[in-house]
């Protein structure tokens, strides 16, 4: 049994180098335990209980650690600063709020308009958010000047 033990572990820790995020390293460990019990001489049924008991113990013990540690956090892009800022709309949207354009730092992009509402050539708009390569904006209570 001590073989199995070692090739679980072995196995376990290979499966676990080649994932990005934490799937056996729970199994590993416990492998380790049911491998120190085959040592000590257990029987085969209590070193399974071991490996079991080892495996729920690890993963109900320092799952959340691990889920909190790793947790994935969205990273900000440079269009991502673009939210909020004014831009000048270079051409008109549409009737149906679409198929617009702007310049903003020196850019342009294409634009829609997030009411659904035409926006004129000229006129100052406000980034509210970014969808792809599209900036959704809306139109300014007044126009200032030229961005």
């Amino acid at each position: 049994m001590n073989t199995i033990w070692l090739t679980a572990v072995v196995v376990f820790g290979i499966i676990e180098a080649v994932t990005v995020q934490f799937v056996s390293i729970w199994f590993a460990g416990a492998a380790v335990c049911a491998l120190i019990a085959s040592l000590l001489g257990a029987d085969t049924i209590t070193q399974t209980v071991v490996f079991v008991a080892a495996a729920a113990i690890l993963l109900v013990c320092t799952r959340p650690v691990v889920k909190k540690l790793t947790k994935n956090k969205k990273v900000a892009t440079n269009a991502d600063s673009l939210v909020g800022k004014t831009a000048v709309i270079t051409r008109g949207v549409n009737s149906m709020g679409e198929d617009g354009e702007a310049k903003i730092d020196g850019k342009f992009w294409t634009v829609c308009s997030s009411d659904g509402l035409p926006i004129e050539e000229g006129s100052v708009v406000k980034v509210e958010k970014i969808e792809g390569v599209k900036l959704i904006v809306k139109k300014e209570a007044k126009d200032n000047a030229a961005v």
